[in-house]
């Protein structure tokens, strides 16, 4: 059985290759920083993370610096003299309690309380929206309603709706990776050039869409009590139908994002274990360590 332990172990510590090294990959980093810029480094993503930021209220850039609280969860991560190769330690969860037992909440646990208290605004705001939608179309003068209010309440219904399936797949997603899975992916380590500015868009929005749904059903409210009855949306199909969809278009366009980035994200980590699965496979263990007895179990 001690032999069988100590080949895991000199398997897990292997050295890493030559082109995975952490001197040329720091080595590598250096050179790109004095040649050419990388993607997430140039003049044309950094402007339009900053377009992003300023749309998107600020939000993904609170995300992005707190990416960095998820970097530890990569396994012995802060060891430089002896790294482990990557995908090679067990998989840990630690959104179901911090394995380490102190009690603490986790980073992972945390984000998923936030999500949870995300999940239940927009559920409000969806039944808000969709209540104040059939009021109209059952009142006693549904033609009279001003079109601008039916477009910001459906705009509100539409968003805080694909919010719920944002969050609702994210959840899910999240839930199926491991530790050492979202520490790279926050890290930008997920696979080679991994960009990290993405991440931190597709975690910020919830709250994006959450925001933006009472916005909008703010500014329905508003136009309802300021303007009183007017033109109604049969009326105005051409200006009514613009206002609505095009935020329900952005918001579906955000959960197709948030999909693929996800579906990314399992894809690499299956694989990558599945190599390093097969490594090991192919290593001899000892004879000793093949014929163990029961006693020595």
């Amino acid at each position: 059985m001690y032999e069988a332990v100590r080949v895991i172990g000199a398997i897990t510590l292997l050295p890493l290759p030559e082109d995975q090294s952490t001197s040329n990959l720091g080595n590598s980093m250096i050179a790109t920083r004095k040649g050419f810029p990388t993607v997430e480094e140039s003049t044309i993503s950094w402007t339009l993370w900053v377009a992003v930021c300023i749309i998107a209220l600020g939000f993904p850039n609170k995300y992005f610096e707190r990416l960095a609280q998820f970097e530890d969860l990569i396994p012995r991560s802060d060891d430089f003299t002896t790294p482990l190769r990557a995908w090679s330690y067990p998989k840990t969860f630690s959104d179901r309690g911090d394995i380490r037992g102190s009690g603490q909440k986790t980073m992972r646990q945390k984000q998923q309380e936030e999500w949870d208290r995300l999940n239940i605004a927009m559920s409000v705001i969806t039944a808000t929206s969709a209540a104040a939608l059939a009021i109209q179309a059952t009142g006693p003068n549904p033609n009279d309603i001003y079109w601008v209010v039916t477009a910001f309440y459906s705009a509100a219904f539409g968003m805080s709706l694909q919010g719920l399936i944002i969050i609702t797949y994210m959840t899910i997603s999240a839930g199926g990776s491991s530790d050492e899975a979202i520490g790279r992916l926050a890290k930008g380590e997920l696979f080679d050039g991994q960009p990290i500015r993405p991440v931190a868009f597709m975690m910020a929005l919830p709250a994006i869409l959450a925001t933006y749904s009472s916005f909008s059903l703010l500014a329905g409210l508003i136009a309802m009590i300021t303007h009183g009855p007017g033109v109604s949306a049969a009326a105005e199909t051409r200006k009514y139908i613009p206002v609505a969809m095009i935020p329900i278009v952005i918001a579906f366009l955000c959960l197709i994002f948030t999909v693929v980035l996800c579906e990314i994200g399992t894809c690499v980590e299956s694989r990558q274990r599945a190599k390093e699965a097969k490594l090991f496979s192919l290593i001899p263990v000892p004879v000793q360590s093949r014929a163990l007895s029961i006693s020595t179990v």
